[in-house]
């Protein structure tokens, strides 16, 4: 039977060729079309790997009236250490991380002052980026990242002043300007905790604590980040403790819980496509093959009158003329899915090659925009190559979309051929 299929398939292949090339471009589009949906929805996630967190939390203050001392950065309100807890005892955190982000306005120049503890993620993922020199070992050391430290002829060991301390040298980091947590100074986090204590300004603009920290990193577990962060928002939000909005429109005295979802609106690019238009897609090019393989297998069906006549009349049953059609069918899916695949494992390696940029919300640039002397101008996008690759799973969708097809296709096709008398066909060919 199977000897018979392929000679079948072969002395009609200008007929079926047809039937392969239609499947193999449904394959080559949905294996795409999926691949690109989950590249993008995995790109919202990149501007989180430098942090190892999938949940970032902020509260949202005042604008400082000046800029001088030390000010707590982007306008950020302290946040009590103590909330840690409550965060903890939310079903689905992992871990969680803190630090302190300052803005330091020093006469020389300024600095970006970020305070960590380096036992935690965030800690550790900071202390991966040194190159030269050790982490601090006492809280009058520091870390300098490498592009600050060049721009300014800092060498290992020397000292520098921060907002009135003077702090030594003892390491250089290497990590990128425009990340979330990115920064000029890498200090233990109580030293930049007295920083801020001891600014008059800061003082003047926002209650500091001396263990407030201004930013927490949550690992959540993958299949809760939603979850989880709903039920922050519920925990730290009361509507009326807000007391005004921030220039970019945020109610001082809210917390902004920022998650990978929150990014997926800020990709830009041609090839984002959401869900909805996905499945739209999915759905007009799965009827769009379902015709044109009707239509197809029901002339050829319909050529084949003589030789299933024929057939009948030396004892085949219509179950075995079901068989025989089957049979041809799988091998036309078969090749035609062993083509799709090849192709789109060709066209995804050239997709790789892209790139996706993803705009960071001001409240999480690390660098104050007001002292461009074009704030419009500041480049506030990180661009990533887009996170794309084959994946076996995705030619399931594909495989049963066709498969479910073909055999709709053959059992209503075979009605006809159940009622064909082969005398009759026989007859009149």
């Amino acid at each position: 039977m199977l000897r018979y299929a392929i000679k079948e398939l072969v002395k009609r292949k200008k007929k079926y060729a047809l039937n392969v090339l239609v499947i193999s471009l449904v394959v080559i589009l949905l294996i795409t079309l999926t691949s690109l949906n989950i590249a993008y929805k995995n790109a919202s996630k990149l501007p989180f790997e430098s942090i190892h967190s999938s949940i970032i939390i902020q509260k949202n203050g005042n604008v400082a009236e000046n800029t001088t001392g030390a000010l707590v950065s982007c306008s950020l309100a302290p946040i009590k250490k103590d909330l840690i807890n409550n965060i903890k005892s939310v079903d689905g955190v992992q871990e969680i991380s803190y630090g302190l982000s300052l803005w330091v306005f020093d006469e020389d120049n300024f600095k970006r002052v970020l305070g960590v503890n380096w036992d935690d993620s965030l800690g550790r993922k900071i202390k991966s980026k040194i190159y030269v020199g050790s982490l601090p070992q006492s809280d009058e050391e520091i870390i300098a990242e490498k592009t600050f430290a060049q721009e300014n002829n800092i060498i290992l060991n020397q000292k520098i002043i921060i907002s009135g301390e003077t702090f030594i040298v003892a390491g250089f980091s290497e990590t990128t300007g425009k990340d979330i947590v990115s920064s000029d100074v890498y200090a233990n986090l109580k030293p930049v905790q007295d920083m801020a204590y001891n600014s008059k300004n800061l003082q003047d603009t926002e209650t500091f604590g001396e263990s407030d920290i201004n930013i927490i990193f949550v690992d959540a577990k993958q299949t809760k980040v939603a979850d989880v962060s709903k039920e922050l928002d519920s925990l730290l939000n009361d509507p009326d403790s807000f007391t005004g909005n921030t220039p970019t429109g945020q109610k001082i005295g809210s917390y902004s819980i920022y998650t990978p979802e929150s990014f997926e609106n800020q990709i830009n690019s041609i090839f984002n496509i959401s869900d909805k238009i996905v499945l739209l897609l999915t759905i007009v090019i799965l009827i769009g093959t379902a015709l044109i393989l009707f239509k197809s297998m029901a002339h050829a069906i319909t050529e084949r009158k003589k030789e299933f006549g024929i057939m009948k009349t030396v004892g085949f049953t219509n179950k075995d003329l079901k068989k025989q059609l089957t049979l041809e069918v799988l091998i036309q899916i078969m090749v035609s899915f062993l083509i799709g695949i090849l192709v789109s494992i060709i066209v995804l390696f050239a997709l790789s090659n892209l790139t996706v940029s993803v705009n960071i919300p001001w409240e999480l640039n690390p660098y104050p925009h007001f002292l461009a002397s074009d704030p419009s101008s500041v480049n506030t996008v990180q661009t990533y190559p887009l996170p794309i690759q084959f994946n076996p799973s995705y030619t399931i969708l594909p495989m049963l979309s066709i498969l479910i097809i073909s055999f709709l296709t053959i059992h209503i096709l075979l009605k006809k051929i159940g009622k064909l008398k082969p005398m009759e066909v026989l007859k009149y060919e």
